[in-house]
């Protein structure tokens, strides 16, 4: 991560600035664009990056935001906790998605 973004707010303004990032959700085994109601399977989408913080105050205040591309072009963002107040459905439902590779960022 970026070392001039240190927290969850931070890299949210910097994914909606530099990526038009559009806040997703996840809602019966899909992931819901809130701004146009696209609905994506894992499928439909590579992870572009998953950013991990933990709160100053409390090892136990840990999130994660997955940065996302649909493959219709729709960046978005998702945000889970990290650890052991994970929801465990949006786990598996990441685990599916493919992972951008450093060639495919090269291209």
């Amino acid at each position: 991560m970026n070392n001039e973004m240190n927290t969850l707010s931070q890299v949210m303004v910097s994914l909606k600035n530099k990526h038009c990032a559009k806040d997703f959700a996840f809602e019966n085994k899909k992931l819901v664009c809130k701004e146009t109601n696209e609905t994506f399977d894992p499928e439909d989408l590579i992870l572009e990056k998953a950013y991990r913080f933990e709160g100053d105050s409390s090892p136990d205040d840990m999130s994660v935001l997955y940065h996302l591309m649909s493959t219709g072009g729709t960046s978005g963002m998702l945000i889970d906790a990290f650890g052991t107040y994970s929801n465990p459905k949006i786990a598996e439902f990441i685990k599916l998605v493919p992972v951008r590779t450093l060639d495919e960022n090269q291209q």
